[in-house]
């Protein structure tokens, strides 16, 4: 019969395994592809932590002998209540309340002695037991979740196309370099074009950001290399700075600067191999993901300001 440091460590590991399961993906992985139905991994957290809650309720009942009163649960309707609480949270929220209700359950079991453990209680002609009745049944429901999320991961990374990825991100550039070069000089220049920036601005802003890409993806495909990591100002912060080092510089330069990074970031990404797609770290926002996504959010960036 195990003691209760074994228990309180069998209980630890299957959270573990579950946080493990989710660890650098990104918060479109978390909030926005479904894993189960329509379920995204924001939402089996949020089941997670409903079903937490009521263990958390329930133990007092089973400590007392009061196992008539375990309310009967309607599973659906009691996911439907946890998606509703954690819908319009952010998913960093969930996932620190994912650890400090199991933290609450550990300190509960940790309390006990083994007797209490192993204590037989009658509940509708059924035998239960706290280590039966909660333990067993909380490891083995997040050690299936585990088991799902890092094969449904495993298949998003097999999807992974760098040649796609690469069609998309020189198509964007390309509609957008066709855009700036319909542009009379004074329109390059034009400081209330978009907002308070100029075209020549956007340009010096996109070569800027697509440097910190090249090198949050460098260190992606080799971990040696300096990370990336998201600016302690902000990014509003940063985008000035960014704008201000371009300000005295005339056109021509500026565009250089672009063509340039994307011409660096075009031979590295010539040189990758088709596993390094799928490697993961910190991007320069505040986010992380795979080499692939971190590439598409160039894509993505050259998108957004050519509608501006």
């Amino acid at each position: 019969m195990s003691n209760i440091p074994t228990v309180s460590t069998y209980l630890e590991f299957g959270r573990s395994e579950l946080l493990k399961s989710v660890a650098g993906l990104s918060q479109h992985e978390l909030t926005q592809i479904a894993i189960y139905g329509a379920w995204t991994i924001k939402d089996v957290l949020a089941h997670i932590i409903g079903w937490d809650h009521h263990v958390i309720n329930i133990l007092p009942l089973i400590l007392q002998d009061r196992v008539g009163e375990l309310p009967e649960v309607n599973v659906e309707e009691h996911n439907r209540h946890s998606f509703e609480i954690w819908r319009d949270k952010p998913v960093d929220e969930v996932l620190a309340t994912v650890k400090s209700t199991h933290q609450q359950i550990l300190e509960i079991i940790s309390a006990l002695d083994q007797v209490e453990i192993d204590t037989r209680h009658d509940r509708n002609d059924q035998i239960i037991t706290i280590r039966s009745y909660v333990v067993e049944v909380m490891v083995e429901h997040e050690r299936q979740h585990a088991t799902d999320i890092t094969q449904w991961r495993a298949a998003l990374e097999q999807a992974i196309d760098p040649l796609a990825v690469k069609a998309t991100l020189a198509q964007n550039r390309a509609r957008l370099l066709e855009a700036v070069a319909n542009l009379s000089e004074a329109e390059r220049l034009d400081q209330n074009a978009v907002g308070v920036w100029s075209a020549k601005d956007v340009i010096g802003h996109l070569a800027d950001w697509e440097r910190l890409i090249l090198a949050a993806a460098r260190h992606m495909n080799d971990p040696a290399q300096p990370a990336v990591l998201p600016p302690t100002g902000g990014l509003d912060g940063l985008n000035e700075t960014m704008a201000a080092k371009h300000a005295a510089q005339p056109w021509p330069e500026v565009y250089q600067h672009l063509t340039a990074t994307r011409q660096a970031l075009d031979e590295f990404l010539a040189s990758l191999a088709p596993d390094a797609w799928k490697q993961r770290g910190p991007f320069p926002w505040p986010d992380q993901g795979t080499l692939a996504e971190l590439i598409g959010g160039a894509s993505w960036h050259d998108a957004e300001h050519l509608g501006s």
